[in-house]
């Protein structure tokens, strides 16, 4: 049972190795594979596994003789005599001993032992799908934090952009101060507006530091420094409908794998009440034998016996009766498991649908502000505005760019989330 346990690991492995091919991050495969690697409750879980082999072991053991000696000394008083004639007989001696090793061997329980072992068979599958929900709900949780940072990061960018300019008209403003074409008050706004876009570049640098300690957390190594930028884009694709969600959603599969365990639950609890035919050996040394009962003597014993249970404490008919009401519930539950995934999966496709007409319209109003920005420019160093209308339009660019970076980042969050619902394994 162990050599079949962790062959079961090594399928796994190479089929998530195989799974991560179809993705074209490499990045995000590598980090994904560590942390379901190192994570410490993935950890956890393969001590836990360690289990299976040990309760297979117990289960087996029904078919092993079982061996136990027994060695006894007792007075007995008065004893049993007869009187024949002018002799008398004693029937057993005062001082009894004896010493003996006895066998048990199960010769046929009626299929008792291996519905045992089916069982835990159907438990040890029921353990590794959520070992396999456990790993992949890790791998989305990477993938999260990895698209939290690449987006994160082009918000740095755009507001660092935003900062540069902003600096470069503070030197125009300035200079226009110091030849007195404008005012100490178009000095201080740009230097107000340089000031808040520096602080939200912090607080977005503080917000990238966070991922970077969530996904240490997870992999268990330091990323940031070897971390690449680069977005690969559409490398997951939008699920737009759930046909095999049976076959795929981590609650369905769990489901089955229940089904499977309680069918098993009560086909046990069922033939309990079946005999066991148990075969016996004994042999060893006592006294009392006639017709010289001190003399310690050789003896050995030998029989076959049926064991039916008559009226057993674990009521193996409630508990066959019990475990049919909860396999009806399990099976019950897929409709509610359906439903939830087909809700879960319009919400996310109705916000992606969303989320494209305002990224056309974003992308058109980021082109539109950064001409007019450049209109502003031309006109405020001809003297045609002023500099709180060069600032507004800087802003302008400075909002539609962001939106058009968070619009990107939701759309793949969606797409994320919606192959999270149906059940995509990205490890």
């Amino acid at each position: 049972m162990q050599k079949i346990v962790w062959l079961i690991l090594l399928f796994l492995s190479i089929n998530a190795q195989g799974q991560q091919k179809k993705m074209t991050d490499v990045q995000l495969n590598t980090l994904i594979s560590k942390a379901v690697t190192n994570y410490p409750a993935i950890k956890e879980m393969e001590e836990q596994m360690k289990a299976f082999p040990i309760k297979e072991g117990l289960a087996k053991s029904a078919y092993q003789p079982g061996i136990s000696t027994d060695i006894n000394y007792r007075y007995n008083d008065p004893v049993s005599e007869a009187q024949f004639g002018p002799n008398k007989v004693q029937f057993a001696p005062y001082n009894n001993y004896s010493a003996t090793i006895g066998i048990n061997q199960l010769i046929y329980d009626f299929g008792k032992t291996k519905v045992q072992l089916e069982k835990s068979n159907a438990e040890m599958n029921l353990f590794m799908a959520n070992f396999d929900n456990t790993k992949n709900a890790i791998a989305y949780q990477v993938a999260g934090i990895y698209y939290t940072i690449i987006f994160v990061h082009q918000a740095m960018n755009v507001q660092q952009q935003q900062i540069d300019v902003l600096k470069e008209n503070e030197k125009i403003i300035n200079a226009k101060y110091l030849n007195g074409e404008a005012l100490r008050y178009d000095v201080l706004s740009t230097q107000v507006k340089t000031s808040t876009a520096t602080n939200k570049l912090t607080d977005l640098k503080m917000q990238l530091d966070k991922q970077f300690v969530l996904l240490e957390w997870l992999t268990g190594e330091k990323q940031k420094e070897s971390f690449n930028y680069v977005y690969t884009e559409d490398q997951i694709k939008l699920i737009t409908n759930i046909d095999n969600w049976q076959n795929t959603n981590e609650n369905a599969i769990l489901t089955q794998k229940k089904l499977a365990l309680l069918a098993f639950e009560k086909k046990y609890a069922s033939i309990q009440s079946r005999p066991s035919l148990i075969g016996n050996l004994s042999g060893g040394y006592r006294n009392g034998i006639q017709p010289n009962i001190e003399t310690i003597r050789p003896i050995s014993t030998i029989g076959v016996g049926l064991a039916i249970p008559i009226n057993s404490t674990s009521r193996p008919k409630m508990q066959a009766r019990l475990a049919q009401v909860s396999i009806n519930t399990t099976k019950k539950s897929f409709t509610t498991i359906e439903a939830g995934i087909q809700k879960d999966i319009n919400i996310v496709l109705a916000d992606y649908h969303n989320l494209e007409e305002k990224t056309v319209t974003t992308n058109l109003l980021v082109n539109q502000a950064e001409q007019a920005f450049q209109l502003a420019q031309v006109r405020f160093k001809a003297g045609l505005i002023t500099s709180a209308e060069l600032l507004s339009s800087q802003s302008n660019v400075e909002e539609a760019k962001l939106q058009q970076v968070q619009l990107q980042y939701l759309m793949q969050l969606d797409k994320l989330e919606s192959n999270k619902i149906i059940g995509t394994k990205l490890w």
